[in-house]
């Protein structure tokens, strides 16, 4: 903004009082040298410094219009001067020349300056109309006036040309039009503006020496005054046009109040009485149609004035209610109330005010407001003691409640204002924050709390696991962890939809919830994996093994999810607090003793020793490793040959999945798959196996006539045979290898149908749909169900191992191998023998009917190269080490 654009409210500057110092000097070194020809120069050079600072005033406001006017005025009469002293000087000084022509100028440039300095933007119609009649009001009693005193008997003087009359006449009349428009720029001023004050003066300062001129019929010993009155209000014009007069108001509400302007509009009507008073006294000739026209004219511009008056009135009165009804309907529907109490504690303030708050009872003192609140009165009473020894300073509190058996909060806010006399009371501003502290409290659960199932989750459980060590340092109970995971979740997830899998895991929650006591602690540290803090009265694992034999009983219940029976498993592991220990070790042990419950076998709880934290370390490691190892292309098959008993001719090939890594070394099949499956990657290095074989075999089969009828044996785990994806990834191997259907046998596990036998049997169907064939794995180290035989349809039954290595050279085939090939053939199914490894076993397994074998007699699992030279009936060159994972 302009710093030169003087702002609302602005005071005289400092340049502009400079100002009036130096013409105040000027005009008593006029009045010391008046009657002198000096003084003639005095006051014209008075004159043109006043025309001068006006001009300085208005370019320092930007040249707006009011100033500029303003300036004009007195830049005109100080021209008027000028030809006024030149025809004095001469000799010739006629009652009327050129000069009032210039003076009348002047006259009218000031009366638009002064309508412009009174800016009515931001004022109502109503506001300006207001002005526009106090201004008419003293313009008409200013008129009187200088009609009684001057122009009626300047008009009626015969002896005076008509010009000289009606010019001389004319004076008074601007006067009071000027006059009247000083007042409306008065009383339309904002607060703290001095411009239209000097405005006022001034025009006052040339009224009296206008009249004085004329009234006095030899003014020449007192026009000193006259001359002083005209150069000061051509000065006080001058600083008035240069200190922001024309200000704009934007705020209405910041004028002058109105009583003052009523009293003047009042006054006026004063003004013939007081005329008639003074010409009785003094004998004077009155002119009484004017006198009684002029009152007539006041008395309706007062009521006028009076009417409006007691309209702005009504209207106030009517907003008043207005509010007062607008205030009641908010108190009615408003949570927040506010109430006034004295020193005794009686209620100053309108009671509806708290009827929302209290359900429509509106109490009538402190007690009652704290008993309708349902506050209690000691916590309320300290919160009001608090509030008057603060002395003024607002004090804030949140009070509980009991308000028809439910507990609520109220929010009060009082301040102590007994002091003050417009209030004379301690203020309290109550607010009822019931949802608001509900909500928090909802936000606090939430970020203490797992969102899925409600059980604390792992910031929570290790704050609680805190507490129960520092509860056994200080001579309290012992604390102990039982860590969870549970084994087949990402199966179902898989298969099933994550709907299915957050209902299973809402599902877990409430049976452990069902299996742990009151006091202990269950929680979700994330994805399936949940903890349960056992405090106990020592360091044993009584206690904390018994919760974890009912955690182990409770997953191992079958469930129903999305319209199936789904089975799952928890692997557990237990740490128990001890000298030394953090909640974030004991965690980290719990966790440790469940990888060894899961590599054990799933389904069991271990608990921790200290040992395991190596086992641990390796199996990070191992998981760190095995992440990029299949992008890292550091998979590799080898090919174990599956013969024909009764001629030894190699029918086929079970693929066998080797990984070396570079940092680990050869990392067998048995270590790293449960890792693969546990870290969600079997899916994609199942389908880099699939596609591996199936290229192989059927590069074989089109380059060997002697291979034509080959097959390729590849192992499926659990977790895939649970996968939906295993369809796609087989039939995508086949699409692209061109390998037929019949020569691959995917060879899966008992534990692999019983863990989801549905899910299984679906799986093989839609195998068997495709055309591939069936091979079930370890048949008899498992189940060894008749039963899981019927469910499920498959073309070969391998024999495992560990029955074929019970066969003796002494010529006798153990009851149990032979019983397993019996079943074979009765269900007319493909009898395989693994690990054959003597020519004893070789020549009793054929002789007992079973069709193949495979195993160290035959060949080692083989490189691809060596595998291909074995089919062509030529002696391999150096067979992979290591033994087979059939």
């Amino acid at each position: 903004m302009d710093a030169g654009v003087p702002q609302r409210g602005s005071r005289l500057r400092p340049v502009a009082a400079g100002w009036l110092v130096l013409v105040a000097a000027a005009l008593a070194v006029h009045a010391a040298v008046h009657g002198t020809p000096t003084a003639d120069r005095v006051y014209l050079a008075v004159m043109w410094a006043a025309a001068a600072g006006a001009w300085w005033g208005a370019f320092r406001q930007g040249l707006r219009a009011p100033a500029v006017l303003v300036a004009l005025g007195v830049t005109l009469t100080a021209v008027g001067d000028v030809f006024w002293f030149l025809q004095t000087w001469a000799g010739q000084a006629p009652d009327v020349s050129i000069a009032d022509a210039i003076y009348i100028g002047g006259y009218v440039a000031l009366g638009l300056g002064l309508w412009r300095m009174a800016d009515t933007r931001g004022r109502t119609r109503g506001q300006q109309l207001d002005g526009w009649l106090d201004g008419a009001g003293v313009f008409v009693a200013v008129l009187i006036l200088v009609w009684q005193l001057s122009v009626a008997g300047t008009v009626t003087d015969t002896t005076l040309p008509v010009l000289t009359r009606s010019v001389w006449a004319l004076y008074p009349a601007l006067d009071a039009a000027v006059i009247g428009l000083v007042f409306r720029l008065v009383a339309t001023r904002t607060r703290g503006e001095r411009a239209p004050l000097a405005v006022a003066v001034g025009a006052g300062c040339w009224l009296a020496s206008d009249l004085g001129f004329l009234l006095l019929a030899d003014p020449d010993p007192v026009s000193v005054w006259f001359d002083t009155g005209w150069l000061a209000g051509a000065v006080l014009l001058a600083v008035a046009a240069g200190s922001g007069g024309s200000a704009t108001r934007s705020d209405a509400g910041e004028a002058v109040p109105g009583l003052a302007r009523l009293a003047v509009s009042l006054g006026a009507l004063l003004v013939p009485a007081g005329l008639e008073v003074l010409r009785g006294v003094t004998g004077a000739a009155g002119a009484p149609l004017t006198v009684f026209g002029g009152t007539l004219v006041l008395a309706g511009l007062v009521f006028l004035r009076t009417a409006r008056v007691l309209r702005a009135e009504a209207a106030a009165r009517a907003l008043v209610g207005t509010q007062q009804r607008h205030s009641a309907a908010l108190a009615r529907h408003s949570s927040d109330a506010i109430a006034v109490l004295d020193e005794d504690g009686r209620l100053l303030s309108d009671p509806a005010w708290l009827a929302a708050l209290l359900g429509g009872t509106a109490p009538r003192n402190s007690r009652e407001l704290v008993d309708l609140c349902g506050i209690d009165r000691e916590q309320a009473q300290a919160v009001l003691a608090r509030c008057h020894q603060a002395g003024g300073t607002v004090v804030e509190a949140e009070l509980t409640a009991v308000r028809d058996d439910e507990l609520r909060w109220i929010g009060v806010r009082l301040v102590d204002l007994r002091t003050d006399p417009d209030v004379g009371g301690t203020v309290a501003h109550l607010t009822d924050i019931t949802d608001r502290k509900r909500a928090e409290q909802a936000l606090a659960h939430q970020a203490t709390h797992d969102t899925l199932t409600g059980l604390a989750n792992r910031a929570l459980f290790a704050d609680r696991v805190d507490q129960a060590l520092r509860r056994r340092a200080r001579g309290g109970p012992s604390g102990a962890v039982v860590f969870i995971d549970l084994d087949g979740f990402k199966a179902v997830n898989d298969s099933l939809g994550h709907q299915a899998g957050d209902a299973l895991l809402i599902t877990v929650a409430d049976r452990l919830r069902s299996a742990v006591r009151a006091g202990d602690t269950v929680a979700r540290l994330g994805g399936d994996e949940f903890a349960v803090l056992v405090e106990q009265a020592d360091d044993g694992t009584d206690e904390v093994g018994a919760t974890a034999a009912r955690v182990l009983d409770v997953l191992g219940r079958p469930m129903h999810l999305a319209g199936q029976r789904v089975a799952i498993s928890g692997s557990v592991g237990i740490a128990v607090a001890h000298d030394g220990a953090t909640a974030e070790s004991l965690v980290r042990d719990a966790d440790i003793a469940m990888y060894a419950a899961k590599v054990a076998g799933r389904g069991r709880s271990v608990v921790f020793d200290p040992a395991m934290r190596a086992a641990a370390l390796e199996r990070r490691r191992l998981e760190q490793e095995l992440t990029g190892a299949l992008a890292a292309d550091q998979f590799r098959l080898v090919y174990q040959p599956v013969v024909d008993l009764a001629d030894e001719r190699v029918v086929g090939f079970e693929a066998l999945l080797r990984w070396e890594s570079p940092t680990l070394g050869a990392v067998a099949p048995n270590d790293f798959v449960p890792v693969a499956e546990e870290l969600g990657l079997i899916g994609d290095i199942g389908a880099w196996v699939l596609r591996e074989a199936c290229r192989t075999a059927a590069a074989w089969r089109r380059e060997h006539a002697g291979a034509a009828d080959t097959t390729m044996a590849v192992n499926v785990s659990a977790v895939q045979l649970a996968s939906a994806d295993l369809l796609d990834h087989v039939r995508a191997a086949l699409a692209a290898s061109g390998l037929p259907a019949e020569a691959l046998v995917l060879e899966v596990t008992e534990t692999a149908l019983v863990d989801d036998p549905e899910r299984a049997a679906e799986s093989l169907v839609a195998l068997r749909e495709l055309g591939v064939r069936m091979a079930l794995d370890d048949f008899g180290t498992g189940y060894s169900s008749l039963g899981y035989l019927r469910q499920f349809t498959v073309d070969v039954l391998k024999v495992d191992r560990s029955f074929v290595a019970t066969i003796a050279d002494d010529g006798e085939v153990p009851a149990i191998v032979r019983g397993l090939i019996d079943l074979g053939r009765a269900l007319d199914l493909e009898v395989v023998a693994e690990g054959v490894e003597t020519a004893a076993q070789r020549d009793l397994l054929a002789a007992g009917r079973c069709d193949r074998a495979q195993g160290y007699l035959f060949a080692r699992p083989l490189e691809a190269t060596d595998a291909e030279l074995l089919l062509l009936g030529q002696r391999p060159g150096t067979p992979a080490t290591g033994r087979a994972r059939s």
